[in-house]
């Protein structure tokens, strides 16, 4: 419960403290950068994810995010505790800003109900993030000349870095009740920059990560023998910047007996405001491979022609239980 305890108190200081993350649309496909209390959470020995983004190709220089994720409860952990490690690099547009992340994770669930079928899971994520900006490509307004751009005059930024390592820290909490075979239900609580690190390139101290949270909530629900409803809903909040997104799934399962695994999935979510998602993927045993395309519906739709963002995930299960499919997913995008 110490654990549970320094995520309470975490979430507190955030708040109180005075950029924006990268997002995934899949972010149901990519559990370590859902909520550090993900961890863990799946029926299986260890699990491993990739996932891929490029978007806004039709407006700059592609923005492409990508991210290896691995989790799972090796021998040497103490029972109810489970590791995890994320490795991400987001490369955005013309300016080539790039952020790189390494964030090391620990979970640990337990079941604190009467009813066995419910637990809970906290967790927590601390490692090192390097920014950097590459001022090669950029233009600034002392480059013109009067008449023209001019690419050899000084541009009369003089910054003090042109990249930074920061120290960053994310913590969660996840309720699921797994009510019978194919009927889950999972609300989980997440925050993001808890340490709110500093951000600035001329090393002024007032410009910091703002804290992020974001509360999600799925379900699988079992509507007949081969069909499986999978409803999300998730919202974030960072900064001045805020995203809801909501949406359903479908997916038909083609065999389901011990150790072989077969189905299908379709669905389409709303980032409002914002875009369309549509998905589809297949889960072929222990391999899970996604595909969705974001459809822009934003102010930039004239820029960008409804065009956003084209996106794969694979998930990879070692040591599956016989008789899971192990596959806990949340559904719906970019990463905040």
């Amino acid at each position: 419960m110490r654990l549970a305890a320094t995520i309470a108190l975490a979430f507190g200081l955030a708040m109180s403290l005075a950029g924006q993350d990268p997002h995934f649309s899949q972010f149901h496909y990519s559990p370590q950068t859902l909520n550090p209390a993900e961890i863990g959470d799946f029926d299986a020995t260890y699990r491993i994810n990739a996932n891929q983004k490029t978007q806004w190709r039709q407006v700059s220089k592609p923005y492409t995010t990508f991210a290896l994720m691995g989790d799972g409860t090796p021998d040497f952990l103490p029972e109810g505790f489970a590791g995890g490690l994320l490795v991400m690099n987001d490369h955005a547009g013309d300016s080539k800003f790039n952020t790189f992340s390494v964030l090391p994770g620990l979970s640990y669930g337990l079941t604190p109900f009467e009813d066995k079928r419910q637990n809970v899971r906290a967790g927590i994520q601390m490692g090192a993030t390097q920014i950097k900006l590459d001022e090669m490509d950029l233009s600034f307004d002392n480059q013109y000349n009067g008449v023209v751009y001019d690419s050899g005059l000084p541009t009369g930024e003089n910054l003090d870095r042109n990249s930074r390592w920061y120290f960053n820290l994310n913590v969660g909490v996840q309720y699921r009740w797994d009510k019978a075979p194919r009927k889950t239900v999972s609300f989980g609580m997440a925050g993001h920059n808890v340490s709110a690190p500093e951000q600035s390139f001329y090393n002024d101290t007032g410009i910091k990560l703002p804290f992020r949270y974001s509360v999600h909530a799925t379900a699988i629900w079992k509507v007949s023998e081969d069909l499986d409803a999978m409803p999300v809903v998730r919202y974030m909040h960072q900064g001045t910047y805020s995203e809801t997104i909501f949406g359903s799934a479908l997916r038909y399962v083609m065999l389901d007996e011990r150790q072989l695994y077969r189905s299908v999935f379709v669905g389409y979510f709303g980032r409002f405001g914002d875009s369309g998602i549509a998905m589809a993927g297949v889960e072929l045993d222990e391999w899970r491979l996604a595909a969705s395309y974001d459809i822009n519906v934003s102010d930039l739709k004239t820029a960008s022609r409804n065009r956003g963002g084209f996106e794969l995930s694979l998930q990879y299960l070692i040591g599956r239980k016989a008789g899971t499919t192990g596959f806990r997913h949340r559904y719906c995008p970019d990463f905040l």
